[in-house]
């Protein structure tokens, strides 16, 4: 027993040595796990041999095991690091990874095939895949290659690239490239699908054929030229069908050349250039554009306009090139602006001739951009001296300077035939035709060896010649049209600028005499102003003094109606009563007296009326006929009272004249009332009418008294100027021919008097016919007569007068009327009282009252509304036209002049009683 127990002592240190030994080496010397798991594996044998009694054999045994069972761990470590490799990879991978088995099953769905197809994971496991992503027109093809999957082992989809439609949960279907690969998991085979979206790539796919397609279409249909070449080689790689047909060149042919091939020689440095730039540009929208000349293969040079872009094709860098030609175009630009210049020289020489531009000024302008049009080294405007023979220069232009002004003079010869130019036909000369001269050499030296004379013709007159050259003896058509038009323009311009100088010349001329003559007339306009001051200042006299006369005839008229008034209105209560002869004749002449006085102031008033221009009058269409048997009508119991016969010619009823109807009656009782008065005893008074032309009528009245010596013919109508008759016992004035005269005049017809001493008189009144009018409106009526008054009418009258005779005799006038009761004021503000308190039917109102005008009194009854429809009639002895208007526009429903007549005032207060306006 104790030898055991040694025997396992010395085992025990031996082991505990060899581990002490061994370990740290093995230990320190191991590089991997499995280094590590032996040195343990053989600490813990050693310490189990030497603790337990273990065998060697059975120590070797059992670190075999050991040894094996670390290799299993190792195995399935990395078995689980690989596992977790795949997870880590399947959900970072940037493609939706599927796994299903060979029965359509889904087994794994990475995170990218939850994002892509919208289904998370959970929804999808164990689910058959064509019921999630096989869009449904698919499925059946689908389940039948898993079909064929399972029996053959094989299918046409695997471990190859497809590009196929796919399902997402929305129901959308989209692009996706798909690569299936087989995989054995467990005993079992599975497969593994990588699907990618590949919307874009398909989209840009399909963008990049549409854009080859419209490319191949533009290029190959484009009407304008294009090609394609290589940016290294300048070989052509591609031309259109139009480069073909405008170039000339076939299409294999173009191929087998270069760009530069198409170039004038010395174009192809800058062609170098231009294709080195292309050549460095990587931005294929980056190009160059300019204009070019480009040959043709029949050797005509033409000028395109390019537009370049870089590109590559067929993989290699290239440019295409679109070739416009615009050789028509720029001939036609060139035209154009030849035509351009050529009217704006025109133009300018007109501008020239508007701003009073000299001669030299006009020729250097104008030549300054003519002699680069025509293409001439030289051209100038020479002017003629024809007397002289000689020509001088107006202005030269040569390729260097301009010259203008006299100085240069040289023989009229040099210009041609004089008598060919005088016709307008052109002359061409050879400067080696001309004598040897200076004028010859200067040409010859300046470049000119044939010139051309055109001649500048203004008004018929040859005034010059525009004169060009150069070496060239062609001068074609364009040229000389241009030269033609500019040559008559200068003549027109120059001739006309001579024309202003000489009219300035002249002007100046004049307009020193006129300072002359101005200060001349100063003194005189000076006198002149003084004269019309003086004649403003007098008639400003006149018409103060026309005014003054106005205003005291109008108080003269008011302060002799006033009394009249009384006079005459009493008196015609009177010849209104049942009176014995005696009183009747006394009362007869009372108004005999009365009426003539009134005339008289009548006719004054009119006179200064017409004299101050004051008259109104109303011109309309007068019946001749009607007017003459009115006035007849009132002459005849004159004429009989005197023993004269009155005989009037039949008048034509269809005549009418020209003038105010109560003037024109006023004035043919004037004239036979004096052919009746100054007649004989049983003599006669004639009267008929003629007509003038057509257009005029002469109304004559002839009568066969005494007759007016021609001494007396030119007074006869002054103003109370009676010839004498003063001492005859005939009743007159002195006024009625001066009133009648002065009427007809501005009616716009005359009076004139024919007289033969013994024999008679012939007064005449001339006036315009004119159409009758359409229709006439005829009073309904005679003049007013005085009724009874209703017998029950009653009517309260109010009279606002100051004067007490007037009072009197409206109350004895009234007083025929028993049921009228009369009220009156002489003030205006107690007869605006009255009317208000008492509201009369009618007002009778004077305009002349101590305190207020009859006009205010007037305004205020109408204006207050218990008086407003109260009817005023206005009685007063001014009797101004203009002033009765007035009143009656501001309402009064009438307006009667002192005197009055007593039967029209009483016709008017019947109007007015109650029962006539109910």
């Amino acid at each position: 027993m104790s030898t055991r127990v040694g025997v396992r002592t010395s085992y025990v240190i031996l082991g505990v040595g060899l581990l002490l030994t061994l370990a740290p080496a093995f230990w320190f010397e191991a590089e991997s796990a499995h280094a590590h798991a032996l040195g343990a594996l053989l600490i813990g044998l050693t310490l189990s041999g030497v603790l337990f009694g273990v065998t060697r054999a059975e120590l070797r045994a059992r670190m075999r095991a050991e040894r094996v069972a670390a290799e299993l761990r190792d195995s399935q470590e990395a078995l689980r690091e690989s596992e977790e490799r795949s997870r880590l990879t399947l959900a970072r991978a940037l493609d939706a990874i599927i796994t299903i088995d060979v029965e359509g099953l889904i087994l794994g769905w990475n995170p990218q095939a939850e994002q892509l197809f919208g289904w998370p994971a959970e929804d999808v496991l164990r689910r058959r895949l064509s019921e999630i992503i096989i869009p449904p027109a698919y499925r059946e093809a689908h389940e039948k290659g898993l079909a064929r999957l399972r029996e053959t082992g094989d299918g046409p989809a695997l471990n190859r690239r497809l590009e196929l439609s796919a399902l997402r949960r929305d129901g959308t279907e989209f692009p996706v490239e798909l690569a299936i690969t087989p995989v054995q998991l467990k005993g079992a085979m599975v497969f593994s699908a990588f699907l990618r979206d590949v919307t874009q790539q398909r989209q840009a796919q399909d963008a990049l054929r549409e854009s080859e397609a419209s490319f191949r279409l533009l290029f190959a249909g484009n009407p304008l030229a294009m090609w394609v070449y290589d940016v290294e080689t300048l070989h052509f790689l591609e031309v259109n069908a139009a480069a073909v047909a405008q170039y000339g060149y076939s299409r294999e042919e173009f191929l087998r050349m270069r760009i530069s091939d198409i170039r004038p020689p010395e174009d192809v440095d800058r062609l170098k250039d231009v294709v080195a730039a292309l050549a460095t540009v990587t931005d294929e929208t980056r190009g160059h554009t300019g204009p070019w000349r480009h040959r043709l293969k029949d050797g005509r040079v033409i000028d395109v306009d390019v537009v370049s872009h870089a590109m590559v094709f067929s993989g290699r860098r290239a440019a295409l090139v679109v070739a416009t030609d615009v050789t028509e175009l720029k001939r036609s630009e060139a035209t154009l602006a030849k035509y351009a210049e050529r009217l704006s020289i025109l133009h300018e020489i007109d501008r020239a001739v508007i701003a009073a531009a000299a001669p030299v000024e006009i020729a250097q302008a104008a030549l300054q951009r003519l002699r680069p049009l025509l293409g001439v080294p030289r051209a100038i405007v020479n002017l003629f001296d024809l007397a002289a023979g000689e020509v001088e220069w107006l202005a030269a232009a040569g390729r260097r300077r301009i010259r203008g002004g006299p100085g240069v003079r040289f023989p009229l010869k040099l210009m041609g035939d004089v008598d060919a130019l005088r016709r307008g036909e052109l002359q061409v000369i050879d400067v080696a035709s001309l004598p040897r001269g200076p004028e010859a050499e200067s040409l010859l030296a300046s470049g000119v060896h044939v010139y051309m004379v055109v001649p500048m013709i203004a008004g018929g007159e040859l005034i010059g010649g525009l004169s060009f050259g150069g070496a060239s003896a062609q001068f074609p058509p364009e040229q000389i049209s241009i030269a033609r038009e500019v040559a008559t323009q200068l003549a027109i311009a120059i001739t006309q600028a001579r024309l202003y100088e000489r009219v300035t010349r002249h002007a100046e001329e004049l307009e020193q005499r006129v300072q002359e003559r101005t200060l001349a007339l100063g003194a005189a306009n000076e006198q002149l102003q003084q004269e019309i001051a003086e004649r403003r200042r007098a008639e400003e006299k006149a018409d103060h003094a026309n005014r003054a006369k106005s205003d005291f005839l109008s108080r003269m008229s008011h302060e002799l109606r006033t009394p009249l008034n009384g006079i005459l209105g009493f008196a015609q209560l009177l010849e209104m009563e049942s009176l014995p002869a005696d009183q009747e004749e006394s009362v007869a002449q009372i108004l005999k007296a009365g009426r003539h006085l009134l005339g008289l102031i009548n006719e004054v008033l009119d006179i200064s009326r017409i004299e101050t221009g004051r008259l109104q009058l109303s011109l309309e269409p007068v019946p001749v006929g009607e007017t003459l048997r009115g006035a007849l009508d009132i002459v005849r119991p004159l004429a009989a009272q005197h023993g004269i016969a009155l005989h009037a010619g039949a008048a034509d009823e269809r005549q009418h004249v020209l003038a105010d109807r109560q003037r024109l009656q006023q004035v043919l009782l004037n004239l036979l009332s004096n052919a009746v008065k100054y007649n004989r005893t049983g003599g006669t008074v004639a009267v008929s009418c003629e007509e003038i032309l057509g257009e005029r009528l002469r109304i004559l009245v002839r009568d066969t008294g005494h007759g007016i010596s021609p001494d007396n013919l030119d007074r006869l109508f002054t103003p109370f100027d009676r010839l004498g008759a003063e001492g005859t016992g005939v009743e007159g004035t002195g006024l009625g021919l001066a009133l009648s005269k002065h009427l007809v005049d501005v009616m716009g017809g005359t009076l004139d008097v024919t007289s033969q001493v013994g024999v008679g008189s012939t007064f005449a009144v001339e006036l315009p016919l004119t159409a009758a009018p359409v229709e006439a409106l005829k009073p309904r009526g005679g003049s007013p007569s005085v009724d009874p008054a209703p017998p029950d009418a009653r009517m309260v009258v109010l009279y606002i007068e100051d004067n007490l005779s007037n009072l009197r005799l409206i109350e004895q006038v009234l007083g025929r009327r028993p049921r009228t009761t009369l009220l009156s004021a002489m003030q205006g503000r107690l007869g605006l009282d009255l009317a208000r308190e008492h509201r009369p039917d009618l007002i009778l109102l004077d305009l002349h009252l101590p305190d207020l005008p009859g006009q205010e009194v007037l305004r205020r009854l109408l204006d207050e509304p218990r008086t407003r429809e109260i009817p005023v009639l206005i009685l007063s002895a001014d009797a101004t036209p203009g002033h009765v208007e007035r009143l009656l526009a501001a309402g009064a429903r009438a307006y009667l002049t002192k005197p009055l007549d007593v039967r029209q005032l009483l016709a008017l207060v019947d109007k007015h009683a109650p029962g006539e306006r109910g």
